[in-house]
């Protein structure tokens, strides 16, 4: 089995993502003390190039980016219908995002074979929470894809999978979400909060609070239509792939560019108020995180599960995605492992 990730720090920062950095207990290795650095391989466990095949079901006022032009070159990504693009591996991302290499971001951490499951990892030592409770839970961002996100757990007894996850979403306590910094220290704002179906089965979703730029009117103007992409494999694939220029170009319409050194927007964000305090497309990589409080259901059973987190983008066509290990326990009594 693997140990803790061996990754070089030849990877660049500059394809990182996203990753989970809170519960202590996340497998990918995030944490709060790291924020959105990857240099571990954290950001790299996700679904690559995947498109929703529905039309889209996002409210146009929860969208995280406006400038696709007309027609519109986001339409197809996953958060235009949160929850419904397929997602590769067991719920907890695959390295590199498919069994496929691709250019910008889309290769295994080293030491990891492209396309492991998540699920995989080596198990940690679990972080214990009480049924009933609110629990923090957070997440960081290297390379700002927009769209929103989600929490889910599936208990270990089960057949871990996406299905096994989605059948056990987790509603967030409250409207409010939070920054947090590596000492702790939190600050507070305001959460655009979108929720899937009715009910018990429903699943509550939250907009990536931090706007990018808006550098271009119309990145289907600026960019072109959506190219299909080549793996590294292939002729043509690789960063001599026209599409990985493509992917480059939208990005710098979302603030890849004039962001990059100081990690905020020099010119106005995207569309909505930058309500969290922060904006850019963040390849400067941040030492915060996005912490929630999420509600973990007082009917569940006791036992050990792995907590998933997807976050579904809107600036790319990818699915990120992290596990880390829990056990729910009745008293506090019983919180120590």
């Amino acid at each position: 089995m693997l140990s803790k990730l061996l990754v070089a720090a030849s990877i660049s920062t500059a394809e990182s993502h996203g990753h989970l950095t809170l519960p202590p207990s996340t497998r990918q290795g995030g944490s709060l003390s790291s924020g959105g650095d990857c240099t571990n391989g954290a950001c790299f466990w996700f679904t690559n190039n995947i498109e929703i095949t529905i039309n889209e079901t996002l409210p146009v006022n929860a969208r995280s980016v406006t400038n696709g032009g007309q027609p519109d070159v986001f339409r197809k990504s996953p958060w235009r219908a949160p929850g419904t693009a397929r997602v590769l591996g067991s719920g907890c991302g695959v390295a590199g995002g498919s069994p496929d290499a691709y250019a910008n971001g889309g290769t295994a951490p080293e030491g990891v074979s492209q396309g492991m499951d998540g699920a995989e990892l080596q198990e940690m030592p679990p972080t214990v929470w009480q049924l009933g409770s609110a629990v923090e839970v957070a997440w960081a961002i290297a390379a700002n894809h927009g769209g929103g996100y989600t929490y889910r757990l599936c208990k270990k007894t089960e057949t871990i999978s996406e299905e096994c996850f989605q059948r056990t979403p987790l509603k967030f306590s409250g409207n409010t979400s939070f920054i947090i910094q590596p000492d702790g220290s939190t600050s507070e704002f305001p959460m655009t909060k979108v929720v899937i179906g009715e009910g018990q089965t429903a699943s509550e979703w939250a907009r990536d609070p931090v706007p990018g730029c808006k550098m271009c009117e119309s990145a289907l103007d600026r960019c072109g239509a959506p190219l299909d992409p080549v793996p590294e494999n292939q002729h043509g694939g690789g960063y001599s792939d026209p599409w990985n220029t493509q992917v480059d170009c939208y990005a710098a319409c979302c603030g890849s560019t004039s962001s990059k050194s100081h990690g905020s927007c020099p010119h106005g964000t995207e569309f909505f108020p930058a309500t969290s305090g922060k904006s850019g497309f963040g390849k400067n990589v941040p030492d915060w995180s996005i912490m929630d409080k999420v509600i973990i259901p007082a009917d569940l059973e006791e036992g050990d599960y792995l907590l998933s987190w997807r976050w579904d983008c809107e600036e790319s066509t990818q699915v990120w995605q992290n596990c880390a290990d829990v056990r729910l326990v009745k008293n506090s009594a019983s919180m120590v492992v």
